[in-house]
């Protein structure tokens, strides 16, 4: 009991990190305590659950692909599940953040495996997942052009990867990476 006291307590430190109101604030850790386990982490089916109404979509495979995808890049410590912290931290970015925090999230939801770069590999599986669930069609062709074009052009150091720095030039010369993901980005209620 007095773990998950003191847990409880670091969100009055961590509320002014976050773009909630007070009442948004408490809201939403009530709700996290109220689905959290014994050790106040919740897992990622656990999230999609809790997510799944507040995220706009066509397609319920790209939905469920993009919460696997917002999951992993929530969790920072990469333990497979998401505390209070990672929750809300990332909650607030995700529906209330700025365009640069929106970016820096798009980077990590590319970022497979967490290596802070992201790499030709990286970009075409998120990709390829993505549009399939909206395609018929097999888009596998244009994302691999798309994503070389894109590499030749700005790994500025030609060392095969893009740092977030590149990524954000990535996101002014074709915004259709970035846009794409936005599309998920928007809430359908609050």
């Amino acid at each position: 009991m007095g773990q998950s006291h003191s847990k409880h307590n670091t969100g009055k430190a961590l509320a002014p990190e976050t773009h909630f109101t007070h009442n948004e604030f408490q809201r939403l850790k009530y709700q996290f305590e109220k689905n959290a386990d014994e050790d106040f982490t919740i897992t990622k089916d656990l999230f999609r659950h809790i997510l799944e109404n507040h995220v706009h979509c066509w397609s319920v495979g790209a939905q469920y692909l993009f919460l696997e995808r917002l999951f992993d890049a929530f969790d920072l410590d990469g333990n497979k599940k998401i505390d209070f912290r990672e929750f809300i931290k990332g909650l607030s970015v995700f529906l209330k953040g700025t365009p640069q925090e929106k970016l820096e999230l798009s980077f990590r939801i590319y970022d497979l495996d967490k290596s802070g770069t992201i790499e030709p590999k990286e970009l075409i599986k998120v990709m390829g997942q993505m549009y399939s669930a909206f395609y018929n069609e097999d888009q596998t062709r244009r994302i691999q052009d798309t994503v070389n074009q894109l590499f030749n052009d700005l790994d500025i150091n030609n060392d095969g990867s893009l740092s977030l720095t590149e990524f954000k030039l990535m996101a002014l010369k074709e915004p259709m990476i970035v846009d794409f993901l936005e599309q998920f980005l928007i809430t359908t209620s609050e």
